[in-house]
């Protein structure tokens, strides 16, 4: 967290500007960056085991893909995942290697329903993380189950890069009633003053992503963001620093 701004500093697949994205090096050199928090994503394989990626295959991430090109990863077993080579000869970790890997906050982004039970039971059994824990989607539906079925770990809602629900407050107000969550995730494309005021006066913790340059962290600084998530914590380090600085006294 900058002590200056109050903002948490979140690496967005750990450190996925200098290494394979959602591997246990990128959360690694994320910590090792100073990250207040890793944001990682869920999915559940073809054996029910949840593990970690962001897409729903492996083409964008996987060098050679080979066989695999083009088949969604739901299919798969955690076996053919395991033969998935990311880059630097990294593969594809389970959520509890994740945890097991990493002492930061995090935030469990649900990319896939199905995966919402499998989850749940793993961080159940882990009430020593409960505090560190972030469930967070883009589906409501989601995040409603996730209330139910884990209900000590706090929910974010993530908001994507149009302003429909930033343009509608009584229908993100009753999304966020439904769903508990504490955190509000903006795309900086669907930022509304308005409603970033009223969600601060009613207790909600707005956060920006992705942020990618000084002009992001500018924008933060200017809703009161709670966090800020980057690909490249290093980079936004500096932004966040040179804006401070900026920054009468």
């Amino acid at each position: 967290m900058s002590q200056m701004t109050g903002m948490r500093l979140v690496g967005h697949r750990g450190a996925m500007a200098h290494r394979p994205e959602n591997t246990l090096e990128s959360y690694r050199y994320a910590e090792e960056l100073g990250v207040a928090e890793i944001e990682l994503d869920i999915r559940l394989s073809a054996d029910g085991e949840v593990f970690i990626l962001h897409d729903e295959t492996i083409d964008r991430v996987a060098p050679t893909p080979g066989a695999l090109a083009g088949i969604n990863v739901a299919t798969l077993t955690m076996e053919e995942l395991r033969g998935v080579d990311l880059g630097e000869w990294l593969g594809i970790p389970t959520l509890t290697e994740a945890l097991d890997a990493t002492t930061t906050a995090i935030q469990i982004e649900i990319k896939d329903p199905r995966v919402v039970p499998a989850a749940a039971a793993i961080v159940n059994a882990r009430p020593q993380d409960f505090e560190r824990l972030q469930f967070t989607s883009f589906n409501h539906e989601a995040l409603v189950q996730i209330k139910t079925l884990c209900p000590q770990v706090s929910r974010g809602f993530i908001l994507g890069g149009t302003t429909t629900l930033t343009d509608d407050v009584d229908a993100l107000f009753g999304l966020l009633a439904e769903s508990q969550a504490t955190f509000v995730h903006l795309n900086v494309h669907a930022v509304r003053d308005a409603t970033v005021q009223e969600l601060h006066r009613k207790g909600y913790l707005p956060t920006l992503w992705p942020l990618r340059g000084p002009d992001d962290v500018r924008q933060a600084l200017a809703i009161g963001a709670a966090a800020v998530c980057a690909d490249d914590p290093a980079a936004a380090k500096t932004w966040i620093a040179d804006i401070v600085a900026e920054i009468p006294a």
